[in-house]
């Protein structure tokens, strides 16, 4: 085709009319296009969905490897793990919920889901118990280098068994390393927990030897009490209470009624109350004379444990037998007449014993008496009592030890039993409470009186806070993946601290604080320069 005849055949096929069919082909192929470009886009989609999935499964090995052996923290220059660190915060919780949930649940608050409850303004009790895992992981480590540089050794092999086996029963029916998950976190095992427990083990037998030789000495227990005595001191004395006869009604004997006209208690006037009073008054100071013979008795008791009214009276060093006192309760409209008779310190010595405790269960044949006689039966040893208490008492893992147990704090069997002057070490007792629960007592032999175990436990407690403040303090703490939310409250709390701080500062540096009228001192100054 020559190029004329191209050039009068082209606006010909331009200017071509569509017929429907060629619309018809025209939709077609525009579907056929779409539908590959969604095919792309669904290949692509695919791809990426295939990559997210196989991230997640990848991510699980990955955030085990970290939790295993990453630093979640660094503690002294030593790596903490998450799995070491989440033992220690189980470990911290765990030991706050023990000692007070029963304060939880006075005021209201849920023990089970407590970590997201506000310990403070600006904690919450998650936070409280990182900072308790911290404080607890720093003090291990401090103890485990201490150790190290004494050259202490001890084998765990003992102790790290008798817990795993203490878990392995814990577990029942669950797989060991679930029941650990549940306990101490999500990548809890027996492998991974094995040296943050013989770790413990270790640094807590070094703790005990460094408390063993921190003990306080004779000289200043004794030099303590002296200057403490009111603390430990108790007294003897009698009481006799004068209430204050109150009228229950008004004069006139009208009944009293609130403002939707019912019927209520009369509430006297101050005139009356002050009457009623002035008659209580005359009654007490005739009671004054007889008290010390005719008042209740009462007998060691404690300053924390008298009337607040009373206590500086009873408790003052100058107070001597026979003195008596009458003192008046405005709070709750009485009298109380008081006659002393003695102070002293107790001087009772305590008991070590081993006990076996346990609560009757349903269709269980068990009880303080069948567990006496299946010791009798047996080796009756104090190796064997131990390993009863193992079997029944839930603080069999202590070996049911107790140390410096007074005679007045049980029932008036035990006490009566422990206190009897013909009592031996050996000797076994068994006893059912009134509620039912059992008691089974191995005596072991006397220890020191309630006053001097307290001051040595006291003095003891101070020691140890000192000696483990002053080797951790120290010891660093990094945490550069800002794991630590606490670490962020109190940064935060600094900060703003610190800004309130310097604005208080630039607020003294300006002279409108420098006057003590500003606006006043302001304006008679310009008034002066411009006149």
């Amino acid at each position: 085709m020559s190029k004329n005849k191209a050039q009068q055949e082209a606006p010909q096929k331009e200017s071509r009319v569509m017929t429907k069919y060629d619309r018809k082909m025209q939709a077609y192929q525009e579907q056929e296009r779409k539908e590959r470009a969604q095919k792309q886009r669904a290949n692509v989609i695919g791809v990426v969905v295939v990559l997210a999935v196989a991230a997640l499964v990848l991510s699980f090995p990955i955030r085990n490897y970290l939790a295993v052996n990453g630093a979640y923290i660094t503690v002294g220059g030593e790596k903490v793990n998450k799995v070491e660190f989440d033992y220690n915060y189980a470990m911290a919780r765990t030991n706050f919920l023990a000692q007070n949930s029963y304060y939880l649940s006075m005021m209201g608050m849920d023990a089970s889901n407590i970590d997201n409850q506000m310990y403070s303004t600006d904690l919450t009790f998650r936070d409280y118990f990182e900072q308790l895992a911290v404080a607890n992981i720093k003090n291990t480590k401090a103890l485990k280098a201490e150790a190290q540089a004494a050259g202490f050794s001890y084998d765990t092999d003992q102790e790290y068994r008798e817990m795993m086996e203490e878990l392995k029963e814990g577990a029942g029916g669950t797989s060991l390393n679930k029941y650990l998950k549940s306990l101490f976190g999500g990548y809890a095992t027996e492998a991974r927990l094995e040296k943050p427990i013989r770790e413990g083990i270790l640094t807590n037998a070094y703790y005990e030897q460094v408390a063993d030789a921190s003990a306080p000495s004779e000289t200043e227990i004794n030099s303590y009490y002296e200057e403490h005595k009111e603390n430990y001191d108790v007294v003897d004395y009698h009481m006799t209470i004068v209430e204050a006869e109150l009228p229950t009604q008004a004069p006139d004997g009208s009944p009293t009624l609130d403002e939707e006209g019912n019927e209520v208690a009369y509430q006297p006037t101050e005139e009356e109350i002050a009457a009623a009073m002035d008659e209580a008054k005359k009654t007490a100071d005739t009671k004054e004379a007889t008290v010390l013979a005719e008042g209740e008795s009462h007998e060691a008791q404690s300053r924390s444990a008298t009337n607040y009214l009373l206590s500086d009276w009873l408790f003052d060093q100058a107070r001597a037998k026979g003195d008596t006192i009458v003192v008046a309760d405005t709070t709750n409209h009485r009298y109380l007449v008081a006659g002393f008779d003695q102070r002293y310190r107790v001087e009772t010595p305590t008991v070590n014993l081993r006990a076996i405790m346990t609560q009757p269960g349903e269709g269980s044949s068990v009880n303080a008496q069948s567990i006496l006689e299946e010791w009798k039966n047996g080796p009756a040893t104090e190796e064997s009592f131990i390993e009863l208490c193992k079997k029944y008492d839930e603080n069999g893992a202590k070996e049911g030890l107790y140390e410096g147990v007074a005679t007045n704090s049980m029932s008036d069997e035990m006490n009566a039993w422990m206190a009897d002057p013909a009592r031996q070490a050996g000797d076994t007792g068994a006893f059912t409470e009134p509620e039912g629960a059992n008691y089974v007592l191995y005596y072991m032999g006397l220890n020191d009186p309630v006053w001097k175990m307290s001051i040595r436990d006291l003095l003891l407690s101070q020691a140890m806070t000192e000696y483990l403040e002053g080797i951790s303090q120290s010891v660093t703490l990094e945490d550069p993946k800002g794991n630590l939310n606490y670490l962020k409250v109190e940064a935060a709390a600094s900060e703003a601290a610190a800004g309130e701080s310097e604005s208080g500062e630039n607020q003294e540096d300006t002279p409108e604080s420098q006057s003590d009228s500003s606006g006043e001192e302001s304006t008679e100054e310009t008034s002066e320069d411009v006149g």
